[in-house]
């Protein structure tokens, strides 16, 4: 059981470079492709006009709330997966790959069920308008049915993602993205004997496209791919030590990614009670949407640092973990700040792509270039949470994002934006203040080196 990523000991620093790359850019491609989804979403609906714009907007703040919860599963599979690598533990890596689709099931169908009964109340609770609703909830409850599929799709690309086998979920996601693409133009606008369902034809497209697949991942495990095989067994062969194992590391940064996701559905929603109203609420959906292109980089090299530095603490070598987790956050610096740079510089066209009225896209603009500052810092506390992640040091995780987040972010909005009215750099202060304090811990906790001596 081996991986020509695997950094060896005594490694040059080029050659560190160089593994951390080769498990970061199919990464990289691969979330591009995701993401992507999410923007051609917007360019369909643009024509539908505002109201279509906001609900996509807002319906992406929950749908990532929902996903935040599926971290529970897949950052713990990554971790088991990669240590059990690195120690050549076959048993733990078979045992991660069985316990966590188990998993997936049996949290995804409760997750499906309440929410799709909360999809109306929980647009409305972030103001949205009566016309953004009419939108917005089909949507909802559609990718709510999906979640199964969509979870699925998330924890078996871990599984590769852990074995040090990026290649093979970019190679999925690739053709996964042209179906939904094409799903999507014909759901939204109709084609044949298929009606136009608007908005919610986005939602059909990506699950039609999920559900296929999470069919080719587990055909795909179930012939031993990537040097990763799915043995079946009875269903009900629970293992609750594994179980309490990768929940163990996998539940803290679920639960802060749950609190993040939630306090900015908050933050939005205080935007919806300002003098900009729907518009507003456009500009930040759009500023969202760019942010999660430019915070790519960040998400690849979380996924690289988890899987280096877990098989480097699998082996039993924490020094050359350390090393590993300090070189993967620095090449990342370098590269984020030319992302950021460039965001700044495209903040206009790239307003102007998505929103229509010159005056929205204006203010889209200024969203997108306080957005950009923030994701600098963000991204690299993401970089940092990579290696922490492969070390199995994830509790504190959960407690700096509730001080960032709900401490800093909201109680600044608030003040800023609320009170004072400060409208709308108020709140993208707030925006910036908030992932400068999580940097500066998540950088605090690794550097102290408390889990040099621990294994997930």
């Amino acid at each position: 059981m081996t991986n020509p990523n695997a950094a060896a000991p005594g490694a040059t620093d080029r050659d560190s470079f160089r593994r951390i790359w080769a498990l970061a850019w199919p990464t990289v491609v691969y979330s591009l492709l995701e993401l992507s989804l999410g923007a051609a979403d917007f360019l369909m609906v643009r024509g539908l006009g505002s109201d279509a714009s906001a609900a996509i907007g807002l319906n992406r703040q929950i749908t990532f709330l929902i996903e935040a919860a599926a971290l529970a599963v897949s950052t713990g599979v990554i971790a088991l997966v990669s240590q059990g690598m690195g120690a050549k533990d076959s048993r733990q890596v078979d045992g991660a790959i069985r316990q966590s689709l188990r998993l997936v099931v049996l949290l995804g169908v409760p997750v499906t069920l309440l929410g799709y009964a909360a999809s109306g109340p929980l647009l409305a609770l972030m103001q949205a308008s009566p016309e953004t609703l009419g939108h917005g909830v089909p949507y909802l409850r559609i990718y709510f049915l999906g979640t199964v599929f969509l979870w699925a799709n998330l924890v078996s690309a871990a599984v590769f993602r852990g074995a040090g086998d990026p290649r093979t979920p970019l190679k999925l996601v690739s053709v996964m993205s042209v179906l939904n693409v094409a799903l999507n133009y014909v759901c939204i606008y109709g084609a044949g004997p298929v009606p136009a369902y608007g908005v919610a034809g986005a939602a059909l497209g990506t699950v039609g496209a999920r559900v296929v697949g999470t069919a080719a991942y587990l055909v795909l495990l179930g012939r031993g791919a990537g040097g990763v095989r799915l043995r079946l067994r009875p269903w009900l062969d629970l293992d609750g030590p594994l179980l309490r194992r990768m929940l163990r590391v996998g539940a803290w940064p679920a639960l802060a990614g749950v609190m993040r996701n939630g306090a900015r559905v908050v933050f939005v929603g205080m935007l919806g009670a300002g003098v900009s109203g729907a518009a507003l609420h456009a500009a930040v959906g759009v500023g969202l949407q760019v942010r999660l292109i430019a915070v790519l980089p960040a998400l690849a090299f979380q996924v690289a640092a988890a899987t280096l530095v877990g098989q480097a603490v699998g082996a039993g070598d924490p020094d050359r973990a350390e090393t590993l987790g300090n070189r993967s956050v620095l090449l990342l610096a370098a590269i984020m700040a030319t992302v950021t740079g460039v965001s700044i510089l495209a903040a206009r066209p790239l307003a102007e792509l998505f929103l229509a009225d010159p005056e929205v896209a204006a203010l889209g603009a200024t969203v997108i270039r306080w957005f950009a500052v923030a994701q600098l810092f963000s991204s690299l506390s993401i970089g940092t949470q990579g290696a922490l992640t492969g070390a199995g040091a994830t509790r504190p995780i959960l407690g700096y994002t509730v001080v960032t987040q709900w401490g800093v972010l909201l109680s600044l909005t608030v003040v800023l934006f609320v009170v004072l009215g400060w409208e709308p750099e108020g709140a993208l202060v707030a925006w910036v203040v908030a992932p400068v304090l999580q940097l500066v811990l998540m950088q605090r906790l690794f550097r102290q080196g408390g889990w040099r001596n621990r294994r997930a």
